[in-house]
């Protein structure tokens, strides 16, 4: 019995034991990064960092900030972890990352440099949601969300929910998505942040604030990237269609005209088909549902109603489409990603594109008739 005991304390001498084993106490837990590049080519880095205490389900009210945000400056980027030492006291841990913030300047100018300093930096992640700030990072960073009093966690929410309003599984927005981006003609879409109101939100009486749309952030629109550069913007409305004609949506709100009168609808179910008629036209077919949200015709829902709907729907959105390949082509951007397929190769500006819309009405409200 002394001899199985003497050698199992033997045993637990060679073992390693938690060598890696983090205190809490020692880190400061990273919920969102933020970075710019000034003119005069100096990097600035802010870290918001999580404040525990104050988002503990007991404790209510503004009393203390959830977050903590602490800049840094340095002329290279590698250089910005050691100038943290330098106005915090713990280690910085970014595992809990929600997301990226790149100001305008510093995406137009390309992000390969800040790319490769994360890929090879085995505790910074890519794999985390990237959007552009049209305002200064050091607004958008230092504003206090309300619904989620932590604004990593706030945009995250506003991102997921961008992607389930599409039926998105997940958004292609991450920092990885430019990444692979780089070698394909097709170009990447992160959605641009923006601040409203003058000044920073940055006092927690904001929290006390009861109109939640002053001071606060909001997504709008998208920054085209072509090879991790940023080389313009685009509306919601192009934005939103790119992620349909590319096959990343399956759902989505539209409005059209029926002799005069409006109506709202969501079409769902979106299948899109590519296929070559030749060697220089390419047809894309979308096949679709149609639910009605509001139709403002005041007449019976009959099926010959129906069926104008249906047509007046396909016509209107064939012409959204053209109307978006003709935007593509005027900015020299691959919308489509012609220029990635075997036939379009280093020529997609050449190739003819044919739409074909096909939708059917099959979901409708309570009622057929209108009220008068």
């Amino acid at each position: 019995m002394i001899k199985k005991i003497t050698i199992i304390l033997l045993l637990l001498v060679l073992c390693s034991g938690c060598w890696d084993m983090k205190e809490i106490n020692q880190l400061a837990i990273v919920d969102m990064i933020a970075v710019d590049r000034d003119d005069d080519g100096m990097f600035h880095a802010y870290y918001q960092i999580l404040n525990p205490p104050s988002i503990e389900a007991r404790r209510s009210g503004p009393s203390k900030a959830a977050v903590y945000t602490f800049d840094v400056k340095s002329t290279t980027m590698g250089r910005l972890m050691e100038q943290t030492g330098t106005v915090m006291s713990r280690n910085l841990y970014t595992s809990h990352l929600q997301c990226y913030v790149i100001s305008e300047r510093t995406a137009r100018a390309g992000l390969l440099r800040m790319i490769n300093y994360l890929e090879n930096y085995k505790e910074r992640r890519t794999n985390v949601y990237t959007i552009v700030s049209e305002d200064p990072v050091s607004e958008v960073i230092s504003t206090f969300t309300l619904l989620d009093r932590v604004p990593g966690r706030n945009i995250r929410l506003l991102m997921d929910w961008h992607a389930r309003k599409f039926g998105i599984n997940k958004l292609p927005t991450r920092m990885k998505d430019i990444v692979e981006g780089v070698p394909f003609s097709r170009p990447t879409i992160l959605p641009i942040v923006q601040y409203s109101g003058g000044g920073s939100a940055s006092v927690s009486d904001r929290l006390e604030d009861i109109n939640a749309t002053k001071q606060s952030l909001k997504i709008n629109g998208g920054a085209v990237f072509i090879k991790a550069k940023m080389v313009g913007k685009v509306n919601d409305e192009i934005k939103n269609t790119y992620y349909v004609l590319n096959g990343y949506a399956s759902r989505k709100p539209e409005t059209f005209k029926v002799k005069g009168e409006t109506v709202d609808i969501e079409i769902t179910g979106i299948r899109i088909k590519r296929t070559w008629e030749s060697k220089d036209v390419l047809r894309i077919r979308m096949d679709a549902h149609m639910g009605i949200i509001n139709n403002e015709q005041r007449q019976k829902l009959t099926v010959q109603n129906i069926g104008e709907m249906e047509q007046a729907f396909n016509r209107t959105y064939k012409e959204k489409c053209e109307e978006f390949l003709s935007f593509s082509v005027q900015k020299n951007w691959d919308m489509l990603g012609i220029g990635d397929m075997k036939q379009g190769r280093n020529r997609w500006r050449d190739i003819r594109v044919k739409f074909e819309i096909h939708s059917k009405l099959n979901h409708i409200g309570n009622t057929i008739t209108p009220y008068e």
